[in-house]
């Protein structure tokens, strides 16, 4: 079976082609999968959803074909003006944090680490905010890996603030270690995170109705880097990385706990 690079939902996917490089669409749907290794979890995307790269087709070892269709699982209506959740993983298939499966936490960490590697030449930013009460003390966390091996941590105590300003608050930190390691605009560069929300304000258009300074600026910033991109992973799944983050923005709150 051959497949080829592919976008999906704004994630890095394996997408089923024929020969020629050109996906295979049976009942109106796509193949994709998050991984290239044995085994791994073959999801059925509505086709309209999935953007071909253009790069040519090779050979994956075979995987597993969902019991269900996470992948393209749909995305619940918010009420009019609405935002999405935080983390509430809609639309991906994962569940939420704290609720989800042990199968949906397996596809969760699988696609997550598909996408760590996938971007191993980059540099990576791991980012995650968070509070306690919402709103209530409140931290953001950042944890580097750049491509020579070498590790920067940061955190931030908020003081009083909401878990989204927390996750914005991380992105701009990743961004703020970017210009202090004299990182170039075109370098790659790929920011993790596990809110939704900051996905959503940031690069998928969603309209902002709080935070607009922060997210106005962050969104400025991210245009001056062509060469960055933000995905969303799923949070509390065992990714190694992004749990590191998640400790140092806890840290954030208990600094932000003591003032």
């Amino acid at each position: 079976m051959a497949w080829a690079r592919a976008s999906f939902k704004g994630q890095s996917v394996w997408a089923e082609v024929d020969a020629e490089g050109a996906p295979v669409v049976t009942g109106g749907r796509i193949a994709v999968r998050y991984s290239d290794k044995a085994g791994a979890t073959i999801y059925q995307a509505g086709a309209s959803r999935v953007e071909p790269s253009g790069k040519p087709p090779v050979e994956l070892p075979p995987g597993a074909a969902a019991p269900e269709s996470p992948a393209d699982a749909p995305r619940p209506a918010s009420p009019a003006g609405a935002s999405p959740g935080a983390r509430s993983g809609r639309g991906s298939g994962f569940g939420s944090a704290g609720t989800r499966t042990a199968a949906q936490t397996t596809a969760a960490k699988a696609a997550a680490s598909a996408q760590v590697s996938a971007a191993a030449n980059a540099v990576r930013c791991f980012t995650d905010g968070a509070c306690t009460g919402n709103p209530g003390p409140a931290g953001a966390g950042l944890h580097v890996k750049f491509p020579d091996g070498r590790v920067v941590e940061r955190h931030k105590a908020l003081g009083f603030a909401t878990n989204n300003v927390g996750e914005l608050a991380a992105i701009e930190m990743a961004l703020d270690e970017l210009d202090v390691a004299a990182v170039e605009p075109g370098a790659a560069v790929v920011i993790f995170s596990d809110s939704q929300y900051a996905k959503g304000v940031l690069t998928q258009g969603w309209k902002a109705k709080a935070n607009v300074e922060l997210i106005t600026a962050i969104r400025t910033r991210l245009r001056s880097r062509p060469g960055a991109t933000l995905q969303w992973v799923a949070g509390h799944v065992g990714l190694a990385e992004n749990e590191r983050a998640d400790a140092l923005a806890r840290k954030g709150v208990e600094e932000s706990r003591r003032r």
